[in-house]
């Protein structure tokens, strides 16, 4: 009779479900012991990267007599770009040494004993995970390109405070058949000493010279084709119109202006008190990246020239972006870069849009703490906590070595943007997952 009821006890036992939910005490425990190493771990980076921000930064400031208010903002502004990189560092080390910690004192083995296997006990760490990828995804996209360009403004104007000399800031078009060079650049739609070299085509011959028969048309053949003005007008309107066609089509020219500015509204450019000055072909070589050093004219003055959208389709917002550090643009702006420079080479949108499946995978890099985490240190529970931390750091150098690699070969064309961008994120969390699932008893 007695082993009858033993019997059934057994049954009773290996009938009874896991208990998931709720596990309140197991649950705020395991929470509140990875919270204090984790905030423990964000001060620490955090106070490394302020150090290392005064470091690279202290003798400008200094030199460019900064008062402390300046420098505590940009400190302050490079904070972001800081905390993005240390949030998934922090929650790998933090899920490794708490997780270790737990199975240094035998309590994985109590949680295991009692019948909750490992995947449980990382379910407050995994929540925890999911709420600071969210926030990764708020700075990458949102926080960081502002705060990014608020340090840049503060380091510039001690910059020029300073005294040093800023080279010409240099863009080319999307398309290769515009090249921007500014004196100074600064934030806003108005730009002072401005060069745009470009080339002559049909609607800039159009808009420069004017209908055929008419005395600007005239003048501006005079000016611009002075040696064969006199045999080009001869001709009749049909035959100058072809012909002034036919001798600055493809001709490179550069337009300079003392005031540049765009209107958002209507999508145009305007150049004001300037100058414009074409080159011979004959210094021209086969390559796009040339440029004639031959005048074939004296430069022409003009007073306001107007550019629409379709004789230079960049806006300004373009120009901003481009100056700015590729790393630092949200996915929305360079999905519309790509998205609206249909002729965009190949090389520049591989860079593009490799940097866009990054910037989308890189948040996600939190829950590879999670994944990783947990398995890793209980493994070596035996070893201590040591041992969980050399794994995590080793986990870290070869996840961003790995990102990197792949980031070079998706900007040189060599793998898939796509695969380039995600394929190290998506590996290492895979792998994590089948960590967990390996060692879910």
């Amino acid at each position: 009779m007695k082993n009858l009821t033993d019997r059934a006890k057994c049954r009773e036992l290996e009938t009874l479900p896991r208990r998931w939910f709720p596990l309140w005490v197991l649950d705020w425990y395991i929470l509140r012991e990875f919270l204090i190493k984790y905030c423990i771990l964000m001060l620490v980076f955090i106070i490394l990267f302020i150090l290392s921000d005064v470091y690279n930064t202290i003798a400008d400031f200094l030199e460019s007599q900064a008062s402390m208010k300046e420098m505590v903002r940009f400190l302050i502004a490079k904070l972001p770009g800081n905390i993005r990189f240390i949030l998934p560092v922090s929650m790998l080390l933090g899920s490794m040494w708490c997780m270790a910690t737990f199975g240094k004192n035998l309590e994985i083995t109590a949680m295991r004993a009692s019948g909750v296997s490992l995947f449980r006990c990382g379910v407050p760490i995994l929540c925890v995970g999911i709420v600071v990828t969210g926030i990764n995804v708020y700075f990458n996209e949102f926080l960081v390109p502002r705060t990014e360009n608020l340090a840049d403004r503060i380091y510039t104007q001690a910059a020029e405070r300073r005294g040093h000399v800023r080279h010409l800031l240099a863009f080319r078009s999307p398309d290769g058949k515009r090249h921007w060079l500014f004196k100074t650049f600064v934030k806003g739609n108005s730009q002072s000493n401005v060069t745009l070299k470009t080339f002559w085509n049909q609607d800039l011959i159009r808009y420069i010279f004017g209908e055929p028969g008419t005395p600007r048309f005239a003048e501006m053949v005079k000016r611009v084709i002075p040696t064969y003005s006199a045999k080009l007008l001869s001709l009749d309107t049909a035959g100058q119109k072809e012909a002034v066609f036919k001798a600055l089509n493809g001709r490179k020219v550069d337009i300079s202006a003392k005031l540049v500015s765009y209107d958002g509204k209507r999508d145009k450019w305007y150049f004001k008190d300037g100058h414009f000055v074409s080159f011979d072909r004959k210094d021209e070589y086969d390559t796009s990246a040339s440029r004639g050093t031959s005048a074939v004219h004296d430069a022409v003055a003009y007073k306001t020239l107007t550019f629409d959208r379709k004789m230079i389709p960049e806006p300004i917002e373009d120009i901003h972006n481009a100056v700015q550090e590729k790393d630092d643009l949200s996915t929305a702006v360079i999905l519309d870069l790509v998205r609206r420079n249909p002729n965009m080479p190949d090389r520049v949108k591989c860079i593009y849009m490799t940097l866009f499946f990054y910037r989308i995978s890189f948040p996600w890099a939190c829950l590879i703490a999670v994944f990783l985490g947990i398995p890793l240190a209980t493994k070596n529970e035996r070893t201590g906590s040591l041992m969980a931390i050399i794994s995590a750091v080793a986990i870290i150098v070869a996840y961003i070595v790995i990102a990197q690699v792949f980031l070079i070969f998706g900007k040189g064309g060599l793998v898939p943007p796509f695969i380039a961008g995600t394929l190290p994120t998506l590996g290492f969390i895979g792998y994590g997952i089948w960590r967990v699932f390996f060692d879910r008893n």
